[in-house]
């Protein structure tokens, strides 16, 4: 009996990332991301993957950061265009409320034209989320939210001048990113310390997610979805 019981303990972490966790659920989800999130394989994608009968809506854009002007483009700061971004999730979803609200944002937050500007980076992730809690669109401001904190960056990444020492701000982003789903009442999914991930095998350029690494950072996301 002992045995059983630790067997079904442990089943979970034994099945492949991509099983379907919750698959019976018809879940609706809301998913605002950065480049990871814009690929064939993105972790939106593999969400889409799990979760057969779910419906993801997925706003991501290459680029975008939680609330800096990046290259030179207002459009990527997610801060300035949250309620364009709301008012199309809203169009979308009608009268059905989004189950979650999943953002995987601070990569670009982290490169090096802002990092005398980190401070104001959990500061932005707490606004935009109020933003996301208190819009007038019901089918969205009650939805649970997922925070991802940004994974790691890879030793082709560092390399370059304009992510130089990136690594070192995204793994603080992940300990005050925690801080940041606390205070919001926010589900926190470490990104930077996901179990099975390992940025330089595979990315090949030390940033953006390959298949594999996109099913092992929404792993855990479908664990608090399946709950």
């Amino acid at each position: 009996m002992k045995k059983l019981l630790l067997f079904l303990l442990l089943l979970p972490a034994l099945l492949p990332a991509q099983t379907p966790v919750a698959a019976d659920k018809p879940l609706n989800i809301f998913t605002l991301g950065d480049s990871n999130g814009t690929f064939p394989h993105s972790w939106p994608k593999q969400l889409e993957l799990a979760l057969p009968r779910a419906q993801v809506f997925n706003i991501s854009k290459s680029g975008r950061t939680i609330g800096f002007v990046n290259n030179g483009d207002s459009t990527l700061n997610s801060l300035l265009v949250i309620d364009e971004n709301l008012r199309k999730a809203a169009e979308f979803t009608k009268d059905r409320p989004f189950d979650f609200v999943v953002l995987e944002l601070g990569t670009n937050d982290a490169k090096a034209v802002f990092a005398d500007r980190q401070k104001e980076v959990p500061a932005n992730l707490e606004t935009l989320i109020k933003k996301i809690k208190n819009c007038p669109y019901p089918a969205i401001s009650k939805a649970r939210i997922i925070i991802i904190s940004p994974p790691p960056y890879g030793t082709k990444a560092e390399a370059l001048p304009k992510y130089q020492g990136g690594d070192a701000r995204v793994r603080a982003m992940s300990i005050a990113f925690q801080k940041v789903a606390h205070r919001t009442h926010s589900q926190f999914v470490n990104g930077y310390n996901t179990p099975g991930l390992d940025i330089n095998a595979m990315t090949a350029d030390g940033l953006h997610l390959d298949a594999a690494a996109s099913r092992v950072l929404v792993a855990p996301v479908l664990v608090i979805m399946g709950r």
